[in-house]
């Protein structure tokens, strides 16, 4: 979904938008009900992980993805699922190896990009066509890179990711603020992972709707901050949570002369590459964006951008994997 994230969206009191909005939200809410209604659910004869929000952007879904590839990875043969949102093409595309350099986040999307760097990722329209042929193709397990709302396909365990600073924002749904459905509906996930500090607020929270679900935390780390350093910045991005980029980059004492916001999914042209260099010349400084950008930026321009390396830390890793592992026994 290309989009800017409002910004009364996170506001805890309601804002005279939320309210002018709420009629709409009404409806939006009796749409998922009726979808819930007449979805029929198939199972599959794999085992199916979603990692998927209900706060519609920068919850961490796709490090939270890559996070549980690498831990089962050791013990199943695992396969990306995604629907590659912001490509142009409609094709399902198989990136069997890791890596390919040689695709542009057009075809197949940027988070797909991302995906492929740790392994094998299918891209599709269809999940439930895509995860027969996945089947065939000999994997044990699919991880789905969001699908949470998708109730056609049983997933035998559910993901929700979470960011502590944003949290459900003002706790209404889409347009009024950023949920993708009720907070009630934590009550389906098996695990919660939230990018963040430890909040007992939250967990309180969560804990009220259902009491027995593991919380993990993650953080995430600049690998690259040395070449970072004793630079000075133009930072810009196309991401659903912009903010946290902003304060990541911050937090890490990267000097900041200027932010520039452009939509979730955001597919740059020659037009925006020389604006934005432009802008850099003009305030004698450098482009830094983050790496789910820096895969959509044509390759004849990727040598003038920095991009953040991020190594994503998560407290619990053997929780996964035994939630993983009692599941699926």
């Amino acid at each position: 979904m290309n989009f800017i994230k409002p910004k009364f969206w996170d506001k805890k009191n309601q804002s005279l938008f939320s309210i002018l909005l709420y009629p709409l939200s009404i409806i939006y809410y009796f749409i998922i009900i009726i979808k819930k209604k007449i979805s029929i659910t198939k199972k599959c004869n794999i085992y199916i992980i979603c990692v998927g929000n209900i706060y519609i952007g920068g919850t961490g879904k796709t490090s939270a993805a890559i996070e549980v590839f690498r831990i089962l990875e050791k013990y199943k043969k695992v396969c990306f699922l995604t629907k590659g949102y912001g490509r142009k093409s409609k094709d399902d595309i198989y990136l069997n190896k890791k890596n390919y350099t040689s695709i542009r986040s057009e075809k197949v999307g940027d988070e797909s990009l991302l995906l492929n760097k740790y392994g094998p990722v299918y891209v599709t329209n269809n999940r439930y066509k895509a995860i027969k042929n996945i089947i065939k193709l000999g994997y044990e397990v699919v991880i789905l890179d969001d699908g949470f709302q998708d109730n056609s396909i049983h997933k035998n365990m559910n993901i929700l990711c979470f960011d502590e600073n944003s949290w459900i924002g003002n706790s209404n749904l889409i347009p009024a603020g950023p949920l993708r459905e009720p907070i009630q509906s934590i009550k389906e996930a098996h695990l919660i992972i939230i990018k963040g500090k430890k909040n007992l607020t939250i967990e309180r929270e969560i804990k009220k709707i259902k009491n027995n679900l593991n919380i993990v935390y993650t953080k995430n780390e600049i690998k690259n901050i040395r070449e970072l350093k004793n630079k000075k910045f133009i930072a810009f991005t196309g991401i659903g949570n912009p903010d946290n980029f902003f304060k990541l980059l911050l937090n890490n004492n990267i000097k900041i002369t200027k932010t520039i916001i452009y939509p979730d999914h955001f597919q740059y042209t020659k037009k925006d590459y020389n604006y934005l260099l432009h802008e850099a010349k003009k305030n004698n400084c450098h482009l830094i964006t983050t790496e789910k950008d820096y895969v959509r930026i044509n390759s004849n321009y990727k040598k003038k951008f920095y991009y953040t390396k991020i190594n994503t830390i998560l407290n619990k890793k053997k929780l996964i994997y035994n939630s993983f592992k009692k599941l699926h026994s």
